[in-house]
């Protein structure tokens, strides 16, 4: 023996069709506006990440620039301290005729004093 199903009683109605809305496409504006955001935020990193980039090699360059200047810097004071020593400059002195002097006299300055002014007069801006 088989079950057979029971029937649904009929109700009045029979099965009826509901009409919808139209479909509409999907709009596509969200999504363009998240691509531009997107494709506006590479650009905006990538232009940063050279602009960086860039400071950074300027920065190099200018490191490099300080060091060859330290070193001339460090070249001349080796030169000066040379052309400065009196070891170098008495034999010269003395080809010159350059003498070190045997009788020396102190002036002495009264700063305290107020200094004579000289003023020469001129007639129509000439000398005569």
């Amino acid at each position: 023996m088989t079950a057979q199903p029971q029937r649904r009683p009929r109700t009045g109605e029979g099965l009826r069709v509901l009409r919808g809305r139209k479909l509409r496409k999907p709009s596509i504006a969200p999504w363009m506006i998240m691509v531009i955001i997107a494709v506006v935020a590479f650009l905006g990193l990538a232009f940063a990440r050279t602009s960086l980039d860039r400071s950074a090699f300027d920065l190099a360059e200018l490191n490099h620039s300080i060091e060859e200047q330290l070193a001339l810097n460090e070249q001349l004071r080796l030169e000066v301290a040379r052309l400065e020593n009196p070891a170098r400059i008495a034999p010269l002195a003395a080809e010159m005729g350059l003498v070190i002097p045997t009788d020396t006299q102190q002036l002495l300055v009264n700063l305290d004093a107020p200094s004579p002014v000289v003023a020469e007069s001129e007639s129509n801006g000439a000398n005569q």
